[in-house]
């Protein structure tokens, strides 16, 4: 009876035993199953977390706006009204004459009784009918040129402007060369003989250089982009009541491109 029943406690914790080591066995399984399953995710995370998505930085080209106006300019040259109420700042643009023999520094300069302007020897100017004056064109003065009175009636480049009781009016005459202005680098010259003023009854050229090609050219500045320009010019009034004077020129405005 003894002997069986030892035998019986002898089995029965056998079989503990075994249940007890097949448990351990199992955890250890899904110990280690856990264990590759994170080893994998770490691995895949670290993969995902080190892939650049930046994209990749580009060198933006610098390149300088292209100059608008140089070269032959073929346009109007738009004339800005004379700004003159204060004699210590003249702007816009105005005519002046210099005495024989005065220098553009010193003068002496004529004074215009009908003036305007703070400082009468400037005899403002205002734009024409046609805007300005025209490059790569002719603006020639009408047919009859004058009044009964002998004041110009040209009035395309700028308004007749009175000067002593009379006015004189500006064109270019289609017997010289078609007038040209040229940019080069902001710098402006040109060909303006054929610039005449018409002043009491008779045509007087007022050209830079003068047709026989005396005399100086143009100078001025314009802005490449813009079109803003200074131009200036001096021409020698040769017969009439101011032989051997020195008429005086000053336009600003803005180049616009002919259509």
């Amino acid at each position: 009876m003894n002997t069986q029943l030892s035998h019986r406690r002898l089995l029965a914790s056998l079989a503990i035993v075994g249940l007890v080591a097949a448990g351990c066995g199992s955890d250890s399984s899904s110990t280690d199953d856990t264990a590759a399953t994170s080893d994998a995710v770490t691995t895949e995370t670290t993969t995902a977390m080190a892939e650049d998505t930046t994209p990749p930085a580009t060198d933006v080209p610098t390149t300088e706006a292209a100059a608008m106006f140089e070269g032959d300019l073929v346009g109007t040259f738009s004339i800005d009204d004379a700004v003159c109420t204060d004699a210590a700042s003249i702007t816009g643009s105005y005519f002046r004459m210099l005495q024989p023999g005065g220098t553009m520094t010193d003068g002496p300069f004529i004074p215009n009784a009908d003036s305007a302007c703070a400082d009468t020897t400037y005899s403002g100017l205002t734009a024409g009918t046609g805007g300005g004056l025209m490059s790569g064109s002719f603006q020639p003065a009408p047919d009859p040129a004058f009044d009964a009175a002998g004041n110009g009636l040209a009035d395309q480049i700028f308004a007749p402007v009175t000067f002593f009781a009379v006015a004189f009016a500006g064109a270019t005459d289609t017997a010289e060369a078609m007038p040209t202005l040229t940019a080069t680098a902001g710098a402006l010259t040109g060909d303006l003989s054929a610039f005449t003023a018409y002043y009491g009854g008779a045509n007087f050229n007022q050209g830079a250089p003068k047709p026989d090609g005396s005399g100086e050219a143009p100078v001025g500045t314009i802005d490449p982009e813009t079109g803003a320009y200074v131009l200036d010019w001096t021409s020698q009034i040769v017969g009439g009541s101011f032989n051997d004077f020195v008429g005086v020129w000053h336009l600003e405005g803005t180049f616009t491109p002919g259509s």
